[in-house]
């Protein structure tokens, strides 16, 4: 390529390096909220300025739409046929082109070390590594350093910008679409092939690359009702870590057992892949149920599995679950929480759900169509069912138990066991302590609410996934993790609201649920309680309906209103930790008189924390028996 024709080639980019200059030097205001931001939620709510949201929430559904009708389905089909040995040829090989991108970076931001062992990984990688196709420098142990000119534009106090979507790339902010444009020279295909090479060569790079985030992604956006605020605080908080090099501390105190949950994954990554995810018709619905399935030809036994509080069918923790027992021959079928939009939109009944009594007909009516159409479909033989629930989820299926033992259910299903892992006694009592747990910020000094909310936030996006780095991995004190926890699960319960208030308004919020921009409407979902859902939700809709008033409602909520029939039904098993922060003492000792011999209780573990652990797994198998 001539002189004349790089400048020719560059000149494009000169010019929009000039125009988006003058489109960051403008001023990016905010518009004010009427709400407070509740205290440690302030990452996910004000990450950086957005005042383009009907624009940025334009480009997430743009994104979400090509990422299920397009680029997963083609990526499924580009990974059968391409070899995996092929594909990470053609990663490495762009990741050893774009050697000039983290060399100038890393001199950019006086980082001579970094610099040199860059030098050295495209030295090893362009010789051993056969022009770049292995990695290596890997392999003998020299670190890859991620630098870009979004984080040397932040090491000279570049300030971010509003935050900008950017169509098929994902979330961005202003300061790193500068940094983006610069990066187009800083590749060595630029200078070394011809421009239809170049052009062709990124398109290989780029398409390789999205095809191995596709499934991934597809379900980030499958699992999240409104990705749009998680979307724009992770990538904040990540481009944060970068650009200041950030390293966990160490903390001197051990976080909550219950965050073991975030272990228990699946053993294969590609095991949500293998799964069949279908629709049913529920009679009087005026949309399709979605469940997930993994069926077993050669099995008669199917394991039903319910998700705790809001949690997905295509979540980490149910996929983990679901393939430990399809690997002990069980067909396996899952369905959302019942406090998912994801299941109860699609429900014949648009009653809010949470009151349990009520809400086991139309889950006992959906498990039963669900299962029916699974065998049908995959024309499986007569099948023996088992029902598994977690958290929630183990609260739902000791009510199924008492609808089964009362009346039977639906279509004739029978249920040859259930396992409760980890059901709370009292679901108000646990609410209760999830929106104490949620107010722990509100202790901490004013000055240093913002400084120990990012630095959690920080934690989280810097803390190592692998399962084999055990929990010390997270750094979190006790009340971090805490805190945490009913963060999630009034995430959870903000999409709860969200759902049932776009199904049947009940006129209790200030923003209306049917709006496109919602940033609005999410900082005020935040602001509810448990106890708030339940007085202005629950309790009005069921006392109209069927007069209950607020005392019998709370009654039938908690599972001492099912003892008789749990005293004698011998379909069921508990599994318990006597640590779990969602129950008492006294709590504790119920178990023990109703249950009996069916219970098993473990003298740690948090909720549901050491549900990972092969020990614990080995347990669930056989309490299924």
């Amino acid at each position: 390529m001539s002189r004349k024709t790089q400048l020719r080639s560059f000149s494009p980019f000169l010019f929009s390096l000039f125009l988006l200059c003058l489109i960051f030097g403008s001023s990016c205001v905010s518009h004010p909220v009427s709400q407070d931001i509740p205290p440690g939620t302030e990452l996910l709510f004000s990450p950086v300025p957005d005042p383009w949201e009907g624009y940025n929430r334009s480009v997430e559904l743009l994104n979400r739409n090509f990422v299920e009708h397009l680029l997963f389905p083609v990526s499924q089909a580009y990974s059968f046929i391409v070899p995996e040995l092929a594909r990470d040829g053609i990663h490495n090989f762009g990741v050893n082109l774009s050697y000039p991108l983290r060399l100038i970076n890393c001199l950019l931001q006086c980082k001579p070390e970094a610099a040199w062992e860059e030098s050295k990984r495209f030295a090893v990688n362009s010789t051993v590594g056969i022009l770049g196709l292995r990695d290596q420098a890997s392999r003998w142990d020299m670190p890859l350093h991620q630098e870009d000119f979004g984080q040397s534009l932040a090491y000279y106090n570049c300030p971010e910008g509003c935050y900008f979507n950017l169509p098929f790339l994902g979330p961005s902010n202003l300061r790193d679409c500068a940094g983006l444009i610069i990066t187009i020279p800083c590749s060595l295909q630029y200078w070394l092939f011809k421009k239809h090479l170049v052009m062709g060569s990124n398109a290989l790079f780029f398409g390789n690359e999205a095809a191995a985030a596709a499934p991934a992604l597809n379900r980030y956006f499958n699992t999240q009702y409104d990705s749009y605020l998680l979307s724009r605080a992770v990538y904040s908080a990540r481009r944060r870590a970068l650009a200041i090099d950030y390293r966990m501390p160490p903390c001197e105190s051990a976080p909550d057992q219950s965050l073991g949950y975030l272990l228990l994954t699946p053993r294969d990554p590609k095991f949500a892949n293998l799964g069949r995810q279908r629709r049913v018709l529920l009679p009087g619905s005026k949309s399709r149920l979605p469940y997930s399935c993994w069926p077993n030809p050669d099995s008669n036994k199917t394991l039903l599995i319910l998700p705790g509080l809001g949690g997905h069918r295509l979540s980490t923790g149910v996929l983990a679950l679901a393939e430990l027992l399809h690997k002990q021959g069980y067909s396996v079928l899952a369905l959302s929480s019942s406090l998912n939009p994801d299941y109860f939109t699609h429900l014949p009944e648009t009653a809010p759900p949470g009151f349990f009594y009520a809400d086991r007909k139309q889950q006992a009516l959906a498990l039963a169509a669900c299962a029916q159409d699974m065998q049908e479909h995959f024309k499986l033989p007569k099948q023996n069912y088992s029902v598994l629930g977690m958290s929630l989820g183990a609260i739902n299926a000791l009510y199924l138990s008492d609808l089964e033992l009362e009346e039977g259910l639906p279509g004739g299903l029978q249920i040859e066991r259930y396992l409760a892992i980890n059901p709370p006694v009292d679901a108000i009592y646990a609410l209760k302590t999830i929106d104490r747990f949620f107010a722990i910020p509100q202790s901490w000094p004013a000055e240093q609410r913002l400084q120990r909310s990012e630095e959690m936030m920080l934690k989280l996006v810097t803390a190592p996934s692998a399962p084999d780095t055990g929990q010390s991995s997270l750094p979190l004190s006790l009340e971090e993790s805490q805190f945490l926890i009913a963060l999630n699960m009034r995430m959870n319960l903000a999409e709860t609201i969200a759902g049932t208030q776009k199904q049947n308004n009940q006129g209790f919020l200030q923003h209306d649920p049917e709006a496109f921009n919602k940033n609005a409407f999410w900082l005020e979902l935040m602001n509810l309680s448990f106890d708030d859902y339940i007085r202005l939700s629950i309790m009005p809709y069921y006392h109209e309906k069927l007069g209950y008033d607020p005392d019998l409602l709370l009654q039938r909520s908690k599972l001492t209103a099912l003892e008789a029939g749990l005293r004698r039904n011998t379909k069921l098993r508990v599994l318990h930790n006597r640590n779990d922060f969602l129950i008492n003492s006294e709590q504790l000792s119920w178990y023990s008189q109703v249950f009996g011999e069916r219970v098993l209780l473990l003298p740690e573990g948090g909720h549901l924390g050491n549900m990972y652990h092969p020990d614990y797994q080995a347990l669930i198998v056989k309490m299924l028996q």
